[in-house]
């Protein structure tokens, strides 16, 4: 048997934890369909699909009994003050799908390969609670800010999972609460953050700049985004938890010049072609071009607000 948490933190994980697979517990699954019911998750509607696979994730890969969850460090530092733009720093290098999958992708074949069990790979693309996994698992715990926080990395990770019909040892959940200083839900520009470890998607700058989807006669509605043109990184810029945050070792994950040094007026005169090349392996191209020239549109105008009640 191959030590596979050596494994996991030898393919560049920070942090890795086991956890048996079963259903999410009941109070768990009430809280997400309470979100669902009241709206939060705005135009999100992939988020209601699969419920099953979501309450129960051994439906992910026949006979499976354990789950590897891994923690990836994403963070490149902070930004440089000629950069023109903010972009939210997971995206500003490669695409953490591709990087990730590939990555435990070599672990599980060596599990296969040693043991003959099967496995499948997850990368933020499966109907999966990753966050609350992860806590079972023990590589974290929830914030205020609904991001997990790792310790001794902060909340600066991506999560990636290997499902196994190997059955291994458990890891003890972290039972860890954040400091609930607060910081984040008096920082969020949108007051997204009910305080309690809730957030309304529909408040949220990530959302309103990526998954959000405006016609041409209501992207009036766009909130002003400042210099923010893809994402919102203030409610882990502002958190005491992030002090412990370092460099990653990653290189795929360290920001890429040819981004971090976009300016507005470059991508409001980008074609296509230009947009392909330069976000080629890059998060950034699930806003596609006329989004971020959307984006674009929208900031600069001021301090960044919500969107209009």
């Amino acid at each position: 048997m191959p030590d596979i948490r050596r494994l996991v933190i030898e393919a560049g994980a920070v942090r890795a934890g086991v956890v048996t697979l079963g259903p999410v517990d009941s109070y768990a699954e009430e809280l997400y369909r309470n979100w669902l019911a009241e709206g939060r998750h705005g135009e999100m509607g992939y988020l209601e699909k699969y419920a099953e696979v979501r309450h129960d994730p051994r439906l992910l890969l026949e006979g499976a009994r354990s789950m590897i969850v891994a923690a990836f460090n994403y963070y490149g530092g902070e930004p440089e003050v000629s950069q023109p733009l903010k972009w939210a720093r997971y995206a500003v290098g490669r695409d953490y799908h591709e990087e990730v999958r590939e990555r435990l992708g070599r672990v599980a074949e060596a599990i296969t390969a040693a043991t003959g069990a099967q496995c499948r790979v997850t990368v933020d693309t499966a109907p999966l609670r990753e966050r609350y996994w992860a806590v079972k698992a023990g590589v974290g715990f929830l914030g205020i800010n609904n991001q997990l926080i790792v310790p001794e990395a902060g909340s600066w990770c991506v999560l990636g999972e290997i499902i196994t019909t190997l059955e291994l040892e458990a890891d003890e959940p972290d039972t860890r609460n954040c400091l609930g200083c607060m910081r984040c839900v008096k920082a969020c520009p949108g007051h997204a953050l009910d305080g309690h470890g809730g957030m309304d998607a529909r408040r949220c700058m990530s959302y309103l700049s990526i998954e959000k989807k405006y016609h041409e006669d209501d992207e009036a509605l766009m909130p002003r985004l400042g210099d923010r043109i893809y994402g919102c990184d203030i409610c882990q810029e502002v958190c005491p938890h992030n002090s412990c945050a370092r460099a990653t070792e990653i290189d795929n994950f360290r920001p890429r010049p040819s981004v971090i040094g976009l300016t507005r007026e470059d991508i409001l005169g980008m074609e296509q072609s230009e947009f392909s090349r330069i976000f080629t392996h890059s998060a950034i191209k699930r806003a596609k071009l006329a989004g971020l020239q959307r984006n674009a549109r929208a900031a600069g105008e001021g301090e960044a607000a919500t969107r209009p009640e």
